[in-house]
């Protein structure tokens, strides 16, 4: 049997987008400054995380465990959409406050109340 027929195919192809799709999440989190890239670099990475939840899962020949990768990848969607939503509240508070979002430049920022009353 020819590596490239069928069933084989797909598993590799699949795993082999989502292999890219990590990649290119990591690549954008360490290449990047901006935090709203990042974010979404963040996200690329867990979308290749379902692909690979729902992949694995429809090789079971058992209903059940069809369904667990799809549950899990669901969750997976129901976290990500929390953490992009908590993280851009956080990015648009601190864009207004310092007036940037370039991670050089907030690594560079002193803090805001440096008051020593002693």
């Amino acid at each position: 049997m020819n590596i490239l027929e069928g069933q084989n195919f797909l598993i590799i192809y699949t795993v082999f987008i989502s292999f890219l799709m990590i990649i290119a999440g990591l690549v954008g989190i360490v290449y990047r400054r901006n935090l709203v890239a990042i974010l979404i670099s963040i996200e690329v990475i867990l979308n290749a995380i379902n692909l690979d939840f729902v992949l694995f899962s429809r090789l079971k020949d058992n209903i059940n465990s069809v369904i667990d990768g799809q549950v899990f990848a669901l969750f997976n969607i129901l976290i990500a959409a929390v953490e992009i939503t908590v993280g851009l509240a956080i990015i648009f508070a601190i864009r207004n406050q310092l007036q940037t979002s370039d991670i050089d430049k907030l690594n560079k920022i002193s803090p805001l109340n440096n008051n020593n009353n002693d």
